[in-house]
This record gives structure tokens, C-alpha cells and sequence, in this order.
């Protein structure tokens, strides 16, 4: 495809006499057929409007063709995106900006036919009714694994030789669905640098403008993760986390991955209450070789207790859970589930650090792996840490907040060691509790005890 530099508008002085001229990650951007592309880098490198040039060229070069420009939230991209686009990346005075005011356009069209549709994923249904040539999802860190995978489905309008969506942002932390997405190959990853930007860096003298100087030195007054990743442009994570290595042990799964993990594997799993905090619910599978992966979680706020019960139940008869330790604060709720033929029962009582001690030596010793459609629990990982004062990290002090999926997992750990150990966790059940459904056995009529020891 032939790039074409586009004149810029007249009353942005720094780039006044200058064309449109893509750079870096942005002409590779330009030149790339890849189906999932991800732009990263860090800010000011150019990322959006180097995106808007490309999907603006395709729109004049392929008659008919439609795109999307999306973000989590419509309201979002009036005073971003649509900002660089009509400021710019279309001509001044062009027609297609014309007419109803940013914040409520639905699309921009050209005179050939080609549109450009404006959506967010919380109004997710009309996103999803149309097809398209080409998607840019601005600030993609927004999204859930799920939103892309939404979008995806969309790319079949079929004008454009090749379709492809652009997932365009800073970077967040490594763990995150996209930089995981990226490293499997799934994605073809582009790094957009400062260089990249021609009003913040001057090819011909190899300096930075002025403009480029000054934006720099506000972001090097940054801090912490937030100057790696807004200056450095790395996926980084904060300070003290508590699994410092958790993002090497994620993976995206394919169809096939998850065939290999059925029902004639025995499951357990971790269940931490929740009502305007989550409750959250992981599921573990274990293979043969002792591995452990987890595959689904829960993640819900404010649910009636009856439709917790049911949620749970049904996510726990998907994975044929014979086991799940459950935060031993509310007995009434361990009960309810009971009723529910859900086998929930006492997490053990085992201290913070103790169980901490026990997810990280499976982390060392390679046998936790975490499917990358479990994005709370991946979120909360990269925000689990340790409290300020180092004196408290040999008691396990954490910051709270992020911990509710991250206790979910802790529980079930702590639970699976003792199991494995011994047969049975460190309390008996309550006597007055419904008795729990026999359990059941895989294929080759094993129950959880004969493969786990008991």
C-alpha cells in the first residue's frame, strides 16, 4: 500500500509545513496485512493518529470499505480520538466533518461510500450488528480478552484485500491479556518510541524539538511503574508485588488446549465471599504430571444469594469440581452451596504467608499455569502487594483491595497441598450440614482421592 502524506492543518503551528509522514512503528503500521496488530509504546509517540492515517488512507483507496473506532466507552472518544482525527488527520475543511457535533456522531462517510462507525463496548449491540474491513480500538487496555474477541468476530465485510484490527495504548502490566496475546504470537506487536513522533523529534538534526524536550521532561518527573511504562514504554509491574513472576505463567489457550483438560481430570476450587467486593471463584484442573491449571473464574458483585448458589454450581459442574475451599468466614454461605450439591467445604486454616508460600513454590517449581481468559484474577495479580513496610513481608502484610480473586486462589492451593498430603483438611464439617453428594469419578473410575492420594 502506497502512503500517502496528508497536509496538515494550518492552525497547528509545529507541524504546519510539514505533511504526514509515518515513522518507526507507525510506517511499519502502514505497510502490515497481519489480522491483530498491537501498537504500544509509550506517550506522545504518535500511536492514534498514526492508526486514524492508516484507516483514513484505507477509506479513500477502497470504495465501500467500513471501519470502527471504538473504545470501552463511546462518551470516551469525543475528546480523544475524534480530537486527532478532525484535528489532525482530515484535511481542513474536508466535508466528512460536517455536520452533528463530536459527541454524538455515529460515523463519519466518504463520498465513495466508505464509513467510518463510532462505537464503545458498553453499547455493545450495535458494535456487534455491523461488519467491517478494519478495527482500531483506542486505549485497548480497557478491554477484556472477551471485548477483543467480539471484535474479531466482526472482521468479515470483505471489500479490503485484508482485514485487520489495530489495538492501539500504552502499556499496562506484563500479565495483561495483551502482552500475553502478543508474546504467544497472536499479535503481531509494534513499539512506537518518541522518535517516532515528528513534533517531538527532528530527523534532520537527530534532536528533539523543543516541544519534544519539554514533554519528556514531564514524563521523566514520573515515578515508579508509571514512568516505566509512560517513558520507558514497558510492560511493567509495581513494586513489591507479591507473585513476581506471575505473568510468566500465563497462557492463551486454544480449542484444542482446552479438550485436552475434560472432564476425566479431577478439578478443585477456591471460593472467596464477597457482596460490594466480589465474590470470586477459581477453578484449578490438575494433569498428570501434576501441573495445575487454572482455567475459569467467577467475579461477580451484589448477586441474591439463590443465583450465587446457581452460578457457581453450574461452573463447578462444567469443570466436575469434587473439591472447593471456601473463605471459612460465613458458614451460612458454605451451607447454601451444600444445598446446591456444590461440595464446598472449610478452607484450611493456614496463615496468609503460609499460603502465599505455597502458590509461589508451585510458580517456582513450574506446575501453576493460569489460562489468560481469567483477566480478574491476571488483574489483580499485577496489583497484589506487599504493604509498604518490608518489616511486614515475613508476615504477609498485603495491601488490600485486589484480593479477593487472589484469596480465591490461595484457598484452593492451601486446600489441594493438604489434600495431597493427607486426605482431609485440618477441621471436620459441620455435623448438622447436609450430607455432600458421593463423588463422582473420571473415565477411568477414579474418584479425586485416588488421583490426588487420600
Amino acid at each position: 500500500m502506497g502512503v500517502t502524506k496528508h497536509r496538515a492543518q494550518k492552525h497547528d503551528p509545529a507541524i504546519s509545513a510539514q505533511a504526514y509522514e509515518p515513522r518507526g512503528a507507525a510506517e511499519e503500521l502502514f505497510y502490515s496485512h497481519e489480522r491483530e496488530v498491537l501498537l504500544a509504546g509509550p506517550a506522545g509517540t504518535g500511536k492514534t493518529r498514526a492508526a486514524l492515517e492508516k484507516m483514513f488512507l484505507c477509506m479513500q483507496k477502497y470504495s465501500s470499505m467500513r471501519c470502527l473506532l471504538a473504545r470501552k466507552t463511546r462518551v470516551s472518544l469525543t475528546q480523544s480520538a475524534l480530537v486527532t482525527l478532525e484535528e489532525k488527520v482530515l484535511p481542513a475543511g474536508h466535508s466528512i466533518s460536517r455536520g452533528a457535533t463530536r459527541g454524538r456522531r455515529t460515523g463519519y462517510v466518504l463520498e465513495n461510500g466508505s464509513e467510518l462507525v463510532l462505537g464503545g463496548l458498553d453499547n455493545a449491540d450495535r458494535v456487534m450488528s455491523s461488519e467491517y474491513d478494519m478495527i482500531l480500538a483506542c486505549e485497548a487496555t480497557e478491554l477484556t480478552l472477551s471485548d477483543w474477541e467480539k471484535l474479531l468476530t466482526r472482521l468479515r465485510h470483505g471489500i479490503m484485500p485484508y482485514q485487520q484490527a489495530v489495538a492501539e495504548c500504552n502499556p499496562s502490566h506484563p500479565g495483561h491479556w495483551l502482552n500475553v496475546r502478543a508474546n504467544a504470537g497472536l499479535m503481531r506487536r509494534l513499539v512506537s518510541r518518541h522518535e517516532d513522533n515528528p513534533i517531538f523529534f527532528d530527523r534532520q538534526t537527530g534532536l528533539y524539538t523543543l516541544a519534544g524536550q519539554t514533554y519528556r521532561a514531564t514524563l521523566e518527573r514520573l515515578s515508579g511503574v508509571r514512568r516505566k511504562r509512560l517513558l520507558d514504554g514497558l510492560w511493567a509491574a509495581p513494586e513489591g508485588l507479591v507473585y513476581e513472576t506471575f505473568a510468566d505463567h500465563i497462557i492463551s489457550v486454544t480449542g484444542a488446549d482446552e479438550q485436552e483438560l475434560d472432564n476425566a481430570m479431577p478439578a478443585c476450587a477456591g471460593l472467596d465471599w464477597g457482596w460490594r467486593d466480589p465474590t470470586a471463584v477459581v477453578v484449578g484442573v490438575l494433569r498428570p504430571d501434576q501441573r495445575l491449571y487454572v482455567v475459569e473464574e467467577f467475579y461477580a458483585r451484589r448477586l441474591p444469594l439463590e443465583e450465587l448458589a446457581e452460578r457457581v454450581a453450574a461452573l463447578l459442574k462444567r469443570w466436575n469440581v469434587e473439591r472447593c475451599f471456601a473463605d471459612r468466614s460465613r458458614p451460612d454461605l458454605i451451607n447454601l452451596m451444600r444445598r446446591h450439591d456444590v461440595p464446598c467445604e472449610n478452607a484450611p486454616l493456614v496463615s496468609i504467608a503460609a499460603g502465599i508460600s505455597l502458590v509461589e513454590s508451585r510458580f517456582l517449581a513450574d506446575k501453576l499455569k493460569i489460562y489468560s481468559s481469567c483477566h480478574h484474577l491476571i488483574q489483580e495479580a499485577s496489583e497484589y502487594q506487599y504493604a509498604a513496610d518490608e518489616s511486614q513481608k515475613a508476615g504477609a502484610a498485603v495491601q488490600p483491595g485486589s484480593d479477593h480473586a487472589m484469596d480465591a486462589l490461595r484457598y484452593m492451593l492451601t486446600g489441594l497441598e493438604i489434600v495431597m498430603q493427607c486426605g482431609n483438611v485440618s477441621d471436620p464439617p459441620d455435623p448438622h450440614a447436609p450430607p455432600v453428594a458421593a463423588p463422582s469419578r473420571d473415565a477411568h473410575g477414579r474418584t479425586f482421592a485416588d488421583v490426588w492420594g487420600a
